[in-house]
């Protein structure tokens, strides 16, 4: 079943394929950089799929450009954080819950001397 167009994802979609394109990268090479299938990157830059944050941010990162760049409006809160710190947040959930936990207690007594 086809989603119903949203103008914000096609928006997204195709901030995405013209930074692809500006950049020589094929759609493929996207989805392998991003670690996405070829099938939902085509989805999400045809605007036809909600995607959630972390997969935006493999996007951005492959891409080398913000966040801010290639998302939609209603993620503007996210757009001051830089790129880099959600693809630590990425590999973060990958960890252990105690593990997550000691590196919140080390990061946040690190931002506390700052």
């Amino acid at each position: 079943m086809a989603r119903e167009y949203d103008p914000q994802l096609a928006e997204m979609g195709a901030r995405i394929v013209a930074r692809r394109e500006e950049l020589g990268m094929t759609a493929t090479e996207l989805a392998i950089y991003a670690d996405i299938s070829s099938v939902a990157l085509s989805h999400i830059e045809v605007g036809q799929s909600v995607v959630k944050i972390d997969t935006l941010i493999r996007i951005a990162s492959a891409l080398k450009v913000p966040l801010s760049s290639i998302q939609p409006t209603e993620l503007d809160i996210y757009s001051d954080i830089p790129t880099e710190f959600f693809s630590l947040m990425c590999k973060l959930k990958k960890k252990s819950p105690a593990e997550q936990k000691k590196i919140y207690t080390l990061l946040t007594s690190m931002i506390e001397v700052i």
